[in-house]
């Protein structure tokens, strides 16, 4: 048995993983949104999207301004793009929502993304922030985390680096992470995890994952020595569909970050392994599809398609 040599968290996505059967529609294993690209970067947002369609996910729409579109929109015609990055009524259609990759920093691209956050909340949206939608967030952190509908159990992760990372905690704590013992940064993480209401996977050369009531987690698995651009990008998208289908089974958060974490550095690791140092980004998405037929569960029978 091919999943006798992988971890048990790989048999935790297994048990989170939608029956495919005759019985689904377009759509029930997951609509999902990407708020996020520029004409500078287009590259962040296809890698988070189509990351998600490669892990098992039915739609991915890119919400991305108009000068960016076409870009993206040619790396990949399964990718459903809207030229425009303010999805408006869009949000409510999706199931869950990744917003930052490739966004920018104008402010006008910093106000959509503050908006969908707060539409997130309100809704009890799965909801994933990276790259540079925590700018916003770092900016206005007390309004964010205190807003009224606001719950430490919602289903929204920060995906920070170290430098991410570091200009939160200042921010928020008033406390530097970067470079600082591991130790430091973990205590820091789980602080700011309590204060935001919100969890964090802090990518690094071990993850860290801190649930919202402020228990933080380690995550180890080897990955690959060389670190690309983009694979960040990758790893939004699969937490943003794990977050997802964890909301529709009994699998925790924790457990949702260490099998995205995995997964993320096996495909890596494989990529490596087989172009070695040229590899890059696309050559990990295309590590994505091939390791989850490795982990997928055999058909067991129909199941209520109307309960996704």
């Amino acid at each position: 048995d091919i999943l006798s040599d992988l971890p048990y968290t790989m048999e935790a996505v297994r048990r989170l993983l939608p029956e495919l059967t005759t019985a689904l529609r377009k759509g029930n294993c997951g609509r999902l949104g990407v708020v996020g690209g520029s004409v500078e970067y287009t590259g962040a947002p296809f890698y988070a999207a189509i990351s998600m369609l490669k892990v098992g996910a039915d739609l991915a729409h890119v919400f991305t301004p108009d000068d960016a579109a076409a870009v993206v929109k040619g790396y990949a015609p399964e990718l459903i793009v809207h030229p425009e990055l303010d999805p408006g009524h869009w949000q409510q259609r999706m199931d869950a929502m990744l917003v930052g990759p490739g966004l920018g920093r104008e402010e006008k691209s910093l106000q959509v993304a503050h908006d969908v956050i707060v539409e997130a909340q309100r809704r009890a949206q799965p909801l994933v922030v990276d790259a540079d939608g925590l700018v916003i967030l770092t900016e206005r952190w007390e309004s964010l985390s205190a807003a009224p509908v606001h719950k430490a159990e919602l289903p929204i992760i920060l995906t920070p680096n170290a430098v991410e990372m570091d200009r939160l905690a200042m921010q928020v704590l008033q406390v530097s992470t970067l470079g600082k013992p591991w130790e430091e940064v973990r205590l820091a993480v789980s602080k700011l995890a309590a204060r935001l209401k919100m969890n964090i996977f802090l990518k690094g050369p071990t993850d860290m994952f801190a649930t919202a009531d402020g228990k933080v987690r380690l995550y180890d698995a080897e990955g690959s020595a060389r670190r690309p651009g983009g694979i960040g990008d990758i790893l939004s998208g699969v937490i943003a569909v794990f977050l997802l289908w964890s909301t529709r089974s009994d699998v925790p958060l924790h457990t949702v970050a260490e099998a995205a974490s995995f997964f993320v550095r096996e495909a890596a690791r494989r990529a490596h392994e087989q172009i070695g140092r040229g590899m890059t980004a696309s050559d990990v998405v295309a590590q994505v599809a091939p390791l989850m037929k490795t982990i997928d569960k055999p058909y067991e029978g129909v199941y209520d398609a109307n309960k996704l």
